[in-house]
């Protein structure tokens, strides 16, 4: 019996000291004593440290937003909070694609299946690695969590959060759409309201006597987003494109395509940057028409953005197929 109680003496006090060391060489969901929902729901990093995440924490994601099937994109995560403190970790998955690590970071997979990056050290509060993008078309979400450590080398008293424009909020998405082949993206999107940029991709290429759709994320819900089609992305009437609009109150958007073709539809979904919208287009089956070049921009109404009242995804280039 002593000898039994030894054992799960043993055990019992090993195990704090695994999941720590688990920590400080990253985190990934379902691994490790680490919650399935790491990055998406409680007790996320509560699980160790402070039980519930802080409004101060902010996790910021960087990187192209839309891009070519199978495209290797640099990309940047930082957590940061009021302390001095430059110690910190993060947890960051993805719905498709494959991490590729950088100074200072690992890469796993979820105990789903999902690929995922995290810090191999806890030295440090940005990391920068690459993401290779699926071969197949379409849009890809990545979430992710932060721990701004305080530095005193305990797991209680250090601050958390999740990304997204509230830190106590999980499950906000990064979003990233890889364009079907032969769509290239231009630019980014500017700045809407609570700091999300519209993304604009394609996941089928143009062609005569066929509908195809532009899709448009990170939107406010329940606004109008205008579709625009343009025939030039060097000027329109006597405008020099790309055009900022700073000028006017835009902020740092710019019009990048021509108006000459235009549609409305009204973003769908729930909660700030949840909001998406696609548009239809037609094509006749008039073989003269192919080889022509086509350019897509999407404008909604955003009047927390700017003073101009709107906001700009990036912009896209195709040919008639």
């Amino acid at each position: 019996m002593r000898i039994r109680r030894t054992i799960l003496f043993s055990a019992a006090a090993l195990l704090p000291v695994s999941i720590a060391l688990g920590s400080k060489d990253g985190v990934v969901a379902g691994k490790n004593s680490m919650p399935s929902n790491l990055t998406t729901g409680f007790p996320s990093c509560g699980n160790c440290h402070t039980s519930t995440p802080n409004s101060g924490v902010r996790v910021d994601i960087s990187g192209a937003t839309s891009v070519a099937p199978g495209a290797s994109v640099a990309m940047k995560l930082a957590v940061s909070d009021p302390s001095t403190s430059t110690q910190s970790g993060f947890a960051l998955e993805a719905s498709a694609g494959a991490y590729v690590a950088g100074t200072g970071t690992r890469t796993d997979t979820t105990v789903r299946g999902a690929p995922a990056i995290t810090h191999s050290n806890p030295l440090s509060r940005t990391w920068s690695f690459s993401w290779t993008a699926p071969t197949t078309p379409g849009l890809v979400t990545m979430t992710a969590t932060g721990n701004a450590a305080n530095g005193d080398g305990k797991d209680r008293g250090d601050q958390w959060g999740f990304y997204g424009h509230d830190s106590t909020i999980p499950g906000a998405m990064y979003r990233v759409f890889v364009n079907a082949p032969g769509i290239t993206s231009t630019g980014e999107g500017c700045t809407g309201t609570d700091g999300y940029r519209p993304v604009l991709g394609m996941a089928k290429a143009p062609q005569i006597g066929t509908t195809w759709n532009s899709e448009a994320y990170n939107l406010p819900p329940a606004t109008a987003s205008v579709g625009i089609l343009g025939l030039s992305n060097t000027t329109f009437g006597v405008l020099p494109l790309p055009f900022p609009l700073k000028p006017i109150g835009g902020g740092d958007c710019a019009l990048r395509v021509s108006l000459d073709v235009m549609q409305v539809a009204v973003a769908s979904g729930r909660g700030s940057g949840n909001g998406s919208a696609q548009i239809a287009w037609i094509l006749p089956n008039d073989p003269n028409l192919r080889g022509i070049k086509l350019y897509f921009q999407q404008m909604t109404v955003d009047p927390k953005a700017n003073t101009f009242g709107f906001s700009f995804s990036n912009a896209l280039t195709t040919t008639i197929q």
